[in-house]
């Protein structure tokens, strides 16, 4: 097997490639020989766990190992150690860093070397995963950042739009420019094997635009969003009707004590198990340890924590520290620009995608001289909102309503417009909820579980609509479950359908 250890210059790949790697990229690929002689390319016997074989491979070789592609029959794996980064990243950093042309795949980036793009203007991402851009740092910081124009040159497809959106905020807007790929073409490989390599080269080199940064557009002048990522909350009788998404902001309130961070605790938790995804809290009235430690390994284990193995203990936790992160300010004095910059730590170096404050009023207050509460929210809340869009993330406000003294009795659900300080908590945010409990004590002096979860708004129509449910704590099970919503003051569940409202 041949790996980058015993290869270590473009040169060399050449002697490694067999002659049946080379006919079949070729024959497949429309990618010649004297391309392959000027990338990190070489070929060998490669063993493939999902085919459960060793194969013919072509191998692309990389700083730390390597990565392979089995052919004639599809199959990819890499070699130990191999660490995730720009491939052919070395090339191009001792290149002279004008035009960075930059796809997604190994194969890709061969298709733009074979049109007659040089070889050290070409970078191949790993493909679209919603992963960690920790690479994408590295490299700028090791030179990439010299380098004087981008031109994006990824997939046209869902996640290579959000891969693109990602490394416009990455690489800097003010310098990235894209492509895109005719209808029909799918990625660089795509189009050189339908139209061939004079089309691929005029596209790429003179037909790309620059991203949009301010002013007025043609809508053909627009880079297509990516597609809105509905997730689930995890509660199946909800059907559609209330959906969450990265890239908007919500907020919930109400009344203390009535439940708000243990139930979208539980709604995150379950976002997090079904979609794969990384949550970041920022708690600064319940403290990860132990109060958050023990809510989420109840969620995980469906059982308090009392009642857990040792083993279910550390399953949940390793659980935990691959899809939790926590923020919690040195001094406990965080500010916005703080809870921004750790924020976006979080989603670029660890692919964060939903980003929870909680609450809102603990986080220090930096109003400008003149600037009135509502002036400053408003700020606040558009910095969040660009937060979101531009990295893709959802953001959660947790906010305190104002005091019952000010309108309205605890035994009612507050509105969005009851939060302390703005009316803009109502009308600047995507989504907005009520946590809220109509009784805290039945007439007996027992505990009551029954919660209803209030859906205000919602200003995208894929998101769902203004709508109520009820939801009972289980205390055994240490998690929320549907059921009826009830009748005001009703001491069982109302049979209507209460919750289309």
């Amino acid at each position: 097997m041949v790996s980058s250890s015993t290869a270590t210059t473009a040169d060399s790949a050449a002697t490694l490639l067999t002659m049946e790697a080379i006919e079949w990229l070729q024959a497949e690929r429309q990618i010649s020989r004297e391309t392959l002689q000027k990338l990190p390319v070489a070929s060998g016997k490669v063993f493939f766990q999902e085919l459960n074989k060793k194969c013919d491979a072509v191998q692309f070789r990389y700083p730390s190992g390597w990565k392979g592609r089995a052919f004639p029959e599809k199959a990819f794996t890499s070699g130990k150690g191999t660490a995730l980064t720009f491939w052919n990243i070395e090339a191009v950093l001792a290149g002279p860093l004008t035009d960075v042309y930059i796809v997604e795949g190994e194969l890709d980036a061969c298709a733009l070397v074979e049109a007659g793009v040089p070889a050290d203007q070409v970078l191949a991402a790993p493909a679209a995963s919603g992963g960690s851009y920790e690479y994408v740092l590295e490299a700028l910081e090791h030179g990439l950042a010299k380098a004087k124009r981008f031109i994006w040159c990824g997939d046209q497809d869902a996640a290579g739009l959000q891969l693109r959106a990602a490394m416009a905020q990455l690489l800097g807007i003010a310098r990235f420019n894209f492509i895109d790929w005719p209808e029909g073409a799918k990625d660089a490989n795509d189009f050189l094997r339908t139209d061939g390599a004079v089309e691929v080269q005029d596209l790429v080199m003179r037909g790309w635009m620059p991203w949009p940064t301010v002013g007025l557009y043609r809508m053909n002048e627009l880079p297509d969003p990516p597609p809105m990522t509905a997730w689930h909350p995890g509660f199946e009788g909800w059907g559609n009707k209330c959906l969450l998404a990265p890239g908007t902001l919500s907020v919930v309130t109400g009344h203390p004590g009535m439940g708000k961070t243990t139930v979208w605790g539980q709604i995150w938790c379950q976002i997090a198990k079904d979609y794969d995804v990384r949550v970041c809290i920022a708690s600064f009235e319940t403290r990860p340890k132990p109060h958050l430690l023990r809510q989420l390994r109840t969620l995980h284990g469906q059982k308090q924590v009392s009642v857990m193995t040792d083993q279910e203990i550390g399953k949940a936790d390793l659980w935990i520290n691959e899809h939790y992160l926590f923020l919690q300010h040195p001094d406990r004095r965080p500010d916005l620009k703080w809870l921004l910059s750790m924020g976006e730590a979080a989603v670029h170096r660890h692919g964060v995608k939903m980003l929870q404050i909680d609450p809102w009023n603990r986080l220090e207050g930096s109003r400008e001289a003149r600037e009135s509460e509502t002036d400053y929210i408003g700020r606040s809340l558009r910095e969040l909102y660009n937060f979101a869009a531009d990295l893709d993330c959802h953001v959660q406000i947790i906010a305190h309503p104002a005091k019952a003294a000010e309108g309205y009795r605890r035994s009612e659900p507050p509105e969005l417009e009851h939060i302390h300080g703005s009316k803009h908590w109502d009308n600047m945010v995507d989504q907005g909820f009520v946590v809220h409990r109509p009784k805290l004590f039945n007439d007996k002096g027992e505990r009551e579980f029954y919660t209803e979860f209030h859906h205000k708004k919602s200003r995208f129509e894929e998101l769902g609509y203004a709508t109520k449910f009820g939801l009972e704590y289980d205390i055994s099970m240490g998690r929320f479950g549907e059921c009826p919503l009830r009748q005001k003051n009703a001491s069982r569940p109302a049979t209507g359908k209460e919750d289309d409202e």
